[in-house]
């Protein structure tokens, strides 16, 4: 269900050895706004941010290229761009 103003929310839990919690806001099918946490190790930290940011405005469809492309160089434990994406395709099926 769509609410008046066009936006979604939803929320994705996912725990493989570490927890990956994202919330998002969709408009359509565009990332509106999201936010992750979890108990993850990503380095450098302003790439959790640097990621945040460079989904917003993307398609559903789009986010594998943007993920990966942002963790390309980055070193992480307990998430990968597989777990992500998971993570943002069940928050868009289980928006409201």
């Amino acid at each position: 269900m769509v609410a008046e103003s066009g936006i979604s929310r939803g929320r994705a839990i996912i725990k493989r050895g570490k927890l990956i919690k994202i919330d998002v806001s969709f408009r359509e099918d565009r990332i509106e706004e999201l936010k992750i946490t979890g108990d993850f190790f990503l380095h450098p930290e302003e790439k959790i941010d640097e990621l945040e940011k460079s989904l917003r405005g993307k398609s559903v469809k789009e986010i594998r290229e943007v993920i990966e492309r942002v963790l390309e160089n980055a070193e992480y434990v307990g998430l990968s761009p597989d777990t992500l994406v998971e993570a943002v395709n069940q928050a868009w099926k289980r928006r409201n």
